[in-house]
């Protein structure tokens, strides 16, 4: 994703209408995060009532904080004003833990099939890991809003992964952030090792399940 620049002077602390404009900003960017979760429970509903399988493990959610919105702001070059605050397509997020790799593309394709929900931009990450072995779907999509005086969309980021690359995820975005860059350098390769046997055992796995569905059917 492209992303201009914009060079006013960036400060380290959200200004007054920065933080009314983003309380006012909340409940819609919590509406599309609370409907977003719903789709996805409702999916995961039918998918173990019709097939006998929950493809979701569980499902977290998060909004920005104002602080948050604020240093990425200009961490990504904008300036940091009230104005650009529509600019961060990620206010609200949603993770969607599914049990198995190939139940990230299943849940997936049907909630973007639904015809009130628009994706605007799609990173795999499963098929093109980060170089640091990192993987999961990343989705932006807008989806429906309603709010007491208002009908309207707003955008959420979704992040459609495993049970053991949420765990990989997590481990190393501690060791990334609270562990000196020196020490992160040393063990890089091994946390990409980490990554690969983890994939690696879900391939494993989901033959082994696939292979177990089959005979139960037969």
């Amino acid at each position: 994703m492209t992303i201009e620049k914009e060079t006013e002077f960036q400060t380290t602390t959200p200004t007054r209408a920065f933080i009314n404009e983003y309380n006012r900003l909340k409940p819609l960017y919590f509406g599309a995060m609370k409907t977003a979760c719903t789709r996805f429970e409702v999916l995961d509903a039918e998918f173990a009532s019709l097939q006998g399988h929950d493809p979701i493990h569980h499902i977290e959610n998060r909004l920005k904080s104002v602080e948050s919105a604020f240093e990425k702001l200009g961490r990504r070059g904008y300036a940091q004003t009230k104005e650009n605050l529509t600019k961060l397509t990620d206010l609200a997020g949603v993770r969607v833990v599914c049990s198995y790799i190939e139940d990230i593309y299943k849940i997936a394709n049907v909630f973007l099939n639904q015809p009130d929900v628009r994706l605007l931009y799609e990173k795999d990450y499963l098929k093109n890991p980060k170089a640091n072995g990192y993987r999961s779907l990343h989705l932006i999509v807008e989806v429906p809003v309603c709010l007491s005086t208002l009908q309207t969309t707003a955008p959420v980021e979704i992040q459609l992964r495993t049970i053991s690359m949420n765990m990989w995820a997590s481990l190393e975005h501690e060791v990334s952030y609270k562990v000196n860059a020196d020490l992160k350098e040393k063990y890089r390769a091994e946390l990409k090792d980490c990554a690969d046997v983890l994939f690696g055992l879900e391939e494993k796995m989901q033959k082994i399940c696939n292979g177990i569905r089959e005979e139960a059917q037969s």
